[in-house]
């Protein structure tokens, strides 16, 4: 067969590249959906819902209730104090891009419920169509089991409900793209969006940060002088906004301590009120669940991600993507008390799950596959299906 021929039967393939990303979604939108709905006939009557509520209702629980108070009336100047004079949980703790866009199209019309739960939808959809991209670049032939393994991975459900983690995965996977294209521009009008819709913007600095260091240690004097300027300047940015909804925080109230006071009201349910020290919530977190086992639960999170990172399966990854991965685990050990959003919270490492893919022979990555599945109904039962009482926050 010629080359031309050749070329020519592959280049419709090519220019629909979409198909796979569209059906993963489709069939990964099934699967939570048809879980969700079985779990919600099953809800009991609750601080949100009614007995046995519909779908809409069922995916706007929880935190979704504080995004429908910034949406309806924004953000207190005066914080709401606790019992112990202390400030107690409000909506500072959630950032403004979501709940403003679920106005938006509230405004067309919809309820708040419906609002919520099509921005995420669509922001899956979108987020499906990046992130296989996005894995194309950075592992390429394994862009399908990594986007098939994170569309329905155990916390997948959060992707259709009244959370911005869909939104959120969508920017950080076009800030991702773009860094590997050293589209900058684009960095420059994504890193705010990104920085106000869930918190990253520390942690893309910290990745562009080892980014430098790794490309000035191998490069050396190759390392170009314009090149090294500009990505300390796209650093500092992406720095600025990680700071900004503090910040914001802080004129608002008057109170440089009132972003921290909000965040630490919601983990005083677990160990009472504490000050923040960085790297300090995981050693208090894990003695807290564990008592004095705590050490040997440390040392076995500590070495799992040593040997996702560092193992040869991960050559195969772009080095950005595991730059990313490890400058946003150590943000999570620098700020995060871990508790139940914690498996929530770990979704913005994604592009790990190229590294996984890696994973031979082909039952070993439908055996990892088959137990994701498997762990979605596990997540809702114990970090969304309401069972009073409840105090563990998806």
């Amino acid at each position: 067969m010629a080359l031309h021929e050749l070329t020519a039967r592959r280049a419709p393939a090519a220019e629909r590249w979409w198909l796979w990303p569209l059906a993963l979604w489709a069939v990964s939108r099934l699967v939570s959906t048809a879980l969700l709905v079985a779990f919600s006939w099953n809800q009991g009557e609750s601080s949100w819902t009614p007995e046995r509520p519909d779908i809409l209702d069922y995916s706007t629980m929880w935190d979704a209730h504080w995004y429908f108070i910034v949406s309806q009336v924004g953000y207190p100047a005066e914080l709401p104090i606790a019992d112990d004079g202390h400030a107690g949980e409000n909506a500072w703790a959630f950032m403004p891009v979501y709940p403003l866009l679920a106005r938006v199209l509230m405004v067309l019309g919809l309820p708040w419920e419906g609002a919520a739960v099509l921005l995420s939808v669509l922001a899956s959809l979108a987020f499906a169509l990046v992130a296989y991209r996005l894995f194309q670049d950075i592992a390429p032939g394994r862009e399908r089991f990594a986007l098939a393994l994170v569309l329905l991975s155990p916390t997948a459900p959060v992707l259709q409900l009244g959370y911005a983690e869909s939104l959120f995965l969508l920017l950080l996977a076009g800030a991702l793209l773009a860094w590997r294209h050293r589209r900058w521009e684009w960095l420059v009008v994504l890193l705010p969006i990104l920085s106000l819709t869930r918190p990253g913007g520390l942690a893309f600095a910290f990745a562009l940060a080892l980014w430098w260091l790794v490309r000035w240690r191998r490069e050396g004097p190759g390392f170009a002088v314009a090149e090294r300027w500009r990505i300390i300047g796209i650093g500092a940015w992406s720095a600025l906004w990680g700071f900004a909804w503090l910040l914001v925080c802080t004129l608002v109230t008057g109170s440089l301590s009132s972003y921290f006071e909000t965040e630490l009201s919601w983990r005083s349910a677990y160990i009472g009120r504490q000050e923040l020290i960085p790297f300090t919530p995981w050693p208090i977190g894990l003695e807290w669940w564990f008592g004095p086992w705590w050490p040997l639960w440390m040392l076995g999170i500590v070495a799992a991600a040593v040997a996702l990172l560092a193992g040869p399966w991960a050559r195969g990854v772009a080095l950005e993507a595991r730059l990313w991965t490890i400058a946003y685990l150590v943000y999570l050990a620098a700020v995060w008390f871990p508790q139940s959003s914690t498996w929530r919270l770990l979704m913005p490492i994604f592009p790990a799950a190229a590294i996984v893919a890696a994973a031979r022979p082909a039952w070993a990555r439908a055996l990892v596959l088959a137990v994701a599945i498997a762990l979605q109904p596990v997540w809702i039962w114990f970090c969304w299906h309401v069972n009073p009482p409840d105090w563990t926050v998806p």
